[in-house]
């Protein structure tokens, strides 16, 4: 019996062995069904291949930029190694006017001005000071007015305080006592505050009427005569 002939093709395919199928890679379960987890494993993933090939992108423009700078720096370096440095030129002189011009004036805030021109600066200074000094006294009235304004209103803070501490003292001593009978002597009290204060100059107060009784007038009578 003859022996059977191996077919050519079969041995090609016994010698040369398959390539792998590469597999991609997969984010999740893959027998999901469609719906919200589904679409939420398919969006990482599409992340996720995005920036592999944003960082693949960047690597190439990476490598190519630093072998620019290789190349640049290897012609820079061959340039320099060429180069032959000058002689560096002797001191320059200056100009015999330019000199007699820098000794007869003076720099001032890099800019020379000759001597002469020293009276004009100064008169420029005192016309600017007299300047500020003019809008100071024009503001000047406006100030003091303010001033006496804003004293005026404390004067009337405190004489409208005072009295309403006058009233409210004045009102609690009016009450009978236990006994039933009025409180002269803190009402006499009460008066001779009001009294002293006029005295010193209570201008605000002067238009308060005053209710004094005959034991506020005893006591004011006696201090009186006492400041008297």
């Amino acid at each position: 019996m003859s022996v059977k002939r191996a077919r050519n093709d079969a041995h090609g395919a016994v010698g040369e062995p398959d390539k792998k199928k590469r597999k991609g890679f997969s984010v999740g379960p893959a027998n999901l069904p469609d719906g919200t987890y589904r679409r939420k494993t398919q969006k990482i993933k599409n992340g996720l291949i995005q920036k592999a090939k944003v960082k693949k992108a960047y690597a190439k423009v990476k490598a190519r930029e630093e072998t620019a700078q290789a190349t640049t720096h290897t012609v820079a370096s061959s340039e320099s190694a060429n180069h032959h440095p000058e002689t560096a030129p002797s001191s320059l002189e200056l100009h015999p006017d330019r000199q007699a011009m820098l000794e007869k004036g003076h720099t001032r805030g890099g800019q020379t001005f000759p001597d002469e021109d020293e009276s004009k600066l100064h008169r420029n200074v005192e016309r600017r000071s007299g300047q500020h000094r003019s809008k100071q006294s024009r503001y000047k009235k406006e100030l003091e007015a303010a001033t006496q304004r804003k004293a005026e209103m404390e004067a009337k803070r405190r004489a409208r305080e005072a009295r309403e501490k006058d009233r409210k003292a004045m009102s609690k001593a009016k009450r009978p006592g236990i006994d039933g009978k009025a409180k002269l002597g803190r009402q006499g009290t009460v008066l001779l505050d009001r009294i002293r204060r006029l005295t010193n100059g209570g201008a605000y107060e002067a238009s308060v009427p005053i209710e004094i009784s005959s034991a506020g007038r005893g006591a004011a009578k006696r201090h009186k005569d006492l400041v008297s």
